[in-house]
């Protein structure tokens, strides 16, 4: 049972973070949080809708977030709390993955479970695995898909050529509903997998291969999951690239990141990798691990299972090309690191194998054990300081921000006729922006059955000026537009991304009050700092 209660055990102390925070979801999140309320939604009052609905959902980015996500909105209801529902999928993501990890190192090697420990130990106390466990992403079921090809790559020289190439055909399915980057983390580990199936002399496809229960069950699984992503994509292609292109590159990435030189990038993407997964007490034993294993290697003193040095030199050359990869880009979100975990964790049980000394075992899960529980510490404020970790953040006590989107939606999103109106919010905040109005215009509006509104921004991937932004409103009909007062000026000039999303906040509010086409309505008693003006033609 361990490979099954140890994942279990390693990410309940996120519950309680859970149970404490009372924070307002920010950009993706929301969005994501939006798709799945949506989706749970459509079945309960047009099950008719639903598939159309799915292939909709997210439009520009992967939806299996939030089609997962969907299946959790009922466990939010019965908890009262949409956004700890929607979280717990997230955990139950991670526990699959560390599962799934757990019995990759346990085939490697020979199963054993002293070497099957430090590795599931050292993601599950990882800063970002933590980190992410806490936020409504989409990068944990990419994560798991990674997961996935990673036990491919491991049980494939011993499982038949059929079973291996339809697991291979549905964990490819999966990563591409998780993340349309995923192939850039899994093609080393498919590979593998594949040369396994294809190799010379390898078992020969016989015909009562496929009818094995096993091989039928995964290839069911693999068409459904083909299906749903080739109709996600064939309907939303066009969105999903310029989405990616405008990510990756250009002044839509730079508002991420900089644009810097390689050699640059890679040290800053290699020093990120450092913080994601180790504290710095920690990263200084694993290295000094490490380098032993290797010089212990060269001199051939003792050899781990060959198949496990294979599977760990391809998980080196996988994180060679993610790292490469993501140094040509000016985007520098260090969420994109969390796949990697699987290939990290391949590492430490290879150097524990080949120093193979139960001394150091031990050390390894006592070492990964303390920063498991340093690493929650931090994460649920015991521990003061801040973290090198962007998103490993303590919970917000205060629902300040909360109460005020609550009020703004109860004011702006009042309509019960049968289709929604607009509104714009005007201003780009971590907790005040489209997607988290929407988010929480979904979690009020749905269990009513009511339309209200959606929300817009005057933010764009375009960035458009401050004219265009005005004559597109009004061809918009729109009927609130919502910001914050001038003088609060909540955008810091300190933080160049809130700078430079917000750079039409100012331009655009200073027309709308010239045009004399809105109203100013009476202010929120929660924060009387934001500004409503209602629309003089769309009362």
């Amino acid at each position: 049972m361990l490979p099954y209660l140890l994942p279990l055990a390693v990410v309940s102390p996120s519950l309680v973070w859970l149970a404490r925070d009372e924070s307002v979801w920010t950009w993706d999140q929301a969005w994501y949080g939006k798709g799945s309320v949506d989706l749970f939604y459509t079945i309960v009052y047009t099950p008719a809708d639903w598939v159309p609905q799915m292939q909709a959902a997210l439009y520009a980015q992967a939806p299996g977030v939030s089609w997962v996500g969907q299946f959790f909105v009922p466990l939010g209801l019965l908890i009262h709390s949409f956004d700890d529902g929607l979280l717990v999928s997230i955990l139950v993501t991670q526990a699959l993955t560390l599962l799934l990890t757990y019995r990759s190192l346990l085939e490697l090697s020979g199963g054993r479970h002293s070497l099957a420990v430090p590795g599931c130990v050292m993601i599950a106390s990882a800063p970002l695995f933590v980190a992410l466990s806490h936020q409504f992403f989409a990068e944990p079921l990419q994560l798991l898909a990674v997961a996935w090809f990673v036990l491919l790559m491991t049980f494939a020289p011993r499982w038949s050529p059929a079973f291996t190439l339809t697991q291979l055909w549905a964990a490819a399915a999966l990563a591409m509903l998780a993340k349309v980057s995923s192939p850039l983390y899994c093609l080393g580990p498919g590979l593998a997998a594949l040369w396994c199936v294809f190799k010379p002399r390898a078992p020969s496809f016989a015909r009562s291969e496929w009818q094995n229960p096993r091989v039928l069950a995964t290839l069911a699984g693999a068409i459904v999951l083909t299906l749903a992503a080739v109709g996600w994509y064939r309907r939303n292609l066009a969105h999903v690239v310029y989405h990616v292109s405008a990510a990756a590159t250009g002044p839509i990435a730079e508002i991420y990141g900089r644009r810097d030189s390689f050699l640059n990038t890679m040290a800053y993407w290699l020093g990120a990798l450092r913080d994601g997964f180790f504290l710095p007490w920690a990263l200084a034993a694993s290295v000094a691990a490490f380098l032993s294993a290797v010089v212990a290697w060269v001199i051939g003193r003792k050899r781990p299972p060959a198949h496990l040095t294979a599977c760990s030199l391809v998980a080196l050359a996988q994180m060679a090309v993610v790292l490469g990869t993501l140094s040509l880009s000016a985007n520098e979100d260090t969420r994109y690191l969390l796949p990697l975990a699987p290939h990290v964790a391949l590492l430490v049980g290879w150097t524990v194998s080949q120093i193979g000394r139960p001394l150091m075992t031990g050390l390894a899960i006592l070492i990964f054990s303390l920063q498991l529980a340093d690493t929650h510490a931090r994460a649920l404020g015991i521990v003061r300081g801040s973290s090198a970790v962007r998103w490993l953040l303590p919970p917000a006590r205060e629902p300040r921000e909360a109460a005020i989107l609550e009020s703004l939606v109860a004011r702006t999103c009042t309509s019960t006729g049968s289709v929604p109106y607009l509104n714009i919010i005007g201003i780009e905040l971590p907790w005040l922006n489209q997607n988290s109005a929407s988010y929480f215009a979904a979690k009020v509006l749905g269990p009513r059955r009511l339309v209200g509104c959606s929300y817009g921004s005057v933010y764009s991937f375009s960035l458009p000026e401050p004219d265009e932004i005005w004559r597109s409103l009004l061809a918009a009909n729109i009927r609130y537009y919502v910001t914050k007062r001038p003088s609060a000026h909540a955008v810091r000039s300190a933080d160049p991304h809130l700078t430079a999303i917000n750079r039409n906040y100012l331009p655009v509010l200073r027309i709308l009050r010239a045009s004399g086409a809105f109203t100013l309505e009476p202010s929120l008693p929660e924060d009387p700092e934001i500004l409503i003006f209602r629309s003089k033609a769309n009362p």
